[in-house]
C-alpha cells in the first residue's frame, strides 16, 4: 500500500537507454510513495505507470535560455502536482531540478548525478574540457547542490571524486549503490543461436551505450590480440548511440554489433564480460553481468572498482590500454576454474550487497529522513 504522506516527483532529462532511466524505472516500480516523472522529449516512457509531464526544453546539451525555460516548467509542475520530494537524477536535470524545488518551497530535493561532468573522460557532448566555461559550469552545480538537501553518490569513489571537486561538503552526501534484481540475470536462458553466434568460442560480450567515454574502440584494438591466440573467438556489442556507424566501420573479424537488446535476454549468452569504459560511476551493466554468473574483466575506472574487486570477482586493467585488456581476457578464458571462481563470488556479492530490495530501502529512508 501506497504511503500517501510522500508524493515523490523524479525529474530525468533523458529517458533513453541506459543505467539513469533503468533505475528510475525501478524506483517509480517498487517504491510504495505515490509518485510522478518529469523528463525531456528524448527517450521513450510507456508503461512508467506514473503520471509523466515531458519538458521540451529539458535537453542534455548546456543551453542557457532554455534551461532557463525548462526551470520554469518544472517549476509550474511542482506548484500543480504538490510532491513532498523532488528527485532529480542525472546532472542537467539536477540542476535545473534542484533549482525549481528549491524556489517552490519543497521539504525534500534530492540530487543524483549518476556520474559527473567534470571528469575529462566523461566526455560529455556541449562540455568544454576545461576553461572558463567549464569553471561557470562548476560554479552552476555548487549553486543547485546547495538548494539539495541531499546529494546522492553510488560508491565511494564516487563520492570521493565529487569531494575532490569541492561541489558540496561531505555532510550533504549519501552512498546509495544502485541496485538489481538478480534472479533476473541468474534464471534466464543462453540464446546464442538466436543472435548468430554460435561459431565463436569463447564469445566476449559487452552491453553499455555506444558513446565515447564507454571505449569500445580499445576494446576492438584488444580483439586481434585476442584472436591471434584463440582465432575462434568473437565479440557481441550490444547497445546503441551516437558512434554505431563508427564503431561498425573499425569492427573486425568476429566483432558483431547486435544494436539495443534487454541485457538479460544476451547476457547469458556470453563466455566472458568486457567492460572498456574510460569513465564509469559504476557500472550496471557489471552488476548484471555479475548476476548472471559471467566472469568479468573490466577497467579500473571510476566506480568500477566499488563493484569489480581484482583477482576477488574480477580482473581490473588500466583504461585505455588493449594489450592489457586483451591479457586479461586471454587469462580468465584459459583457465576455467580461476573464471568460475571469480564468476562465483561476483555472484554472491551482487545478491549481497547490491540487490534491488537494499536500494529501493535506502531511497525510502532518505526520503524520509528528509521529511521527519
Amino acid at each position: 500500500m501506497a504511503d500517501s504522506r510522500i508524493r515523490v516527483l523524479h525529474v530525468i532529462t533523458r529517458m533513453i537507454q541506459g543505467g539513469a532511466r533503468q533505475i528510475v524505472c525501478r524506483l517509480l516500480e517498487g517504491l510504495p510513495f505515490e509518485q510522478a516523472l518529469v523528463c525531456g522529449p528524448e527517450g521513450f516512457v510507456d508503461g512508467v505507470g506514473v503520471p509523466v509531464f515531458v519538458v521540451p526544453d529539458l535537453v542534455r546539451e548546456p543551453a542557457p535560455v532554455r534551461d532557463l525555460r525548462a526551470t520554469a516548467a518544472i517549476f509550474g509542475i511542482i506548484r500543480k502536482w504538490r510532491p513532498t520530494v523532488v528527485h532529480s537524477h542525472t546532472y542537467k536535470s539536477g540542476v535545473v531540478g534542484s533549482f525549481a524545488a528549491r524556489a517552490a518551497g519543497v521539504r525534500g530535493i534530492v540530487f543524483t548525478p549518476h556520474g559527473h561532468i567534470f571528469q575529462p573522460e566523461a566526455r560529455i557532448p556541449g562540455v568544454p574540457p576545461g576553461g572558463p566555461k567549464l569553471e561557470i559550469l562548476r560554479w552552476v552545480t555548487r549553486a543547485a547542490q546547495m538548494c539539495a538537501h541531499r546529494i546522492t553518490a553510488l560508491s565511494a569513489e564516487d563520492l570521493e571524486q565529487q569531494i575532490r571537486l569541492r561541489l558540496s561538503p561531505r555532510s550533504k552526501y549519501r552512498i546509495v549503490r544502485n541496485g538489481i534484481d538478480a534472479d533476473a540475470f541468474r534464471l534466464a536462458p543462453a540464446a546464442r543461436e538466436r543472435w548468430g553466434l554460435n561459431g565463436f568460442r569463447p564469445l566476449l560480450g559487452t552491453v553499455g551505450r555506444l558513446t565515447s567515454e564507454k571505449g569500445h574502440e580499445v576494446l576492438l584494438d584488444a580483439m586481434p590480440l585476442v584472436r591471434r591466440v584463440m582465432p575462434s573467438a568473437g565479440l557481441a556489442i550490444v547497445g546503441g548511440g551516437e558512434r554505431e556507424a563508427e564503431l561498425r566501420a573499425r569492427a573486425g573479424d568476429g566483432v558483431r554489433l547486435l544494436g539495443p537488446l534487454e541485457s538479460r535476454n544476451i547476457l547469458p549468452s556470453f563466455d566472458l564480460y568486457v567492460h572498456p569504459s574510460h569513465y564509469e560511476s559504476q557500472g550496471l551493466a557489471i552488476l548484471e553481468a555479475m548476476a548472471a554468473g559471467k566472469p568479468v574483466v573490466a577497467t579500473d575506472a571510476g566506480g568500477v572498482r566499488d563493484v569489480v574487486r581484482h583477482g576477488e570477482t574480477g580482473l581490473l586493467v588500466p583504461p585505455g590500454n588493449p594489450p592489457a585488456l586483451a591479457q586479461a581476457v586471454l587469462r580468465l578464458a584459459s583457465d576455467p576454474g580461476e573464471a568460475a571462481r571469480l564468476a562465483a563470488n561476483a555472484a554472491e556479492r551482487v545478491r549481497r550487497e547490491y540487490s534491488l530490495d537494499a536500494m529501493l530501502e535506502r531511497y525510502a529512508s532518505l526520503y524520509r529522513s528528509l521529511l521527519a
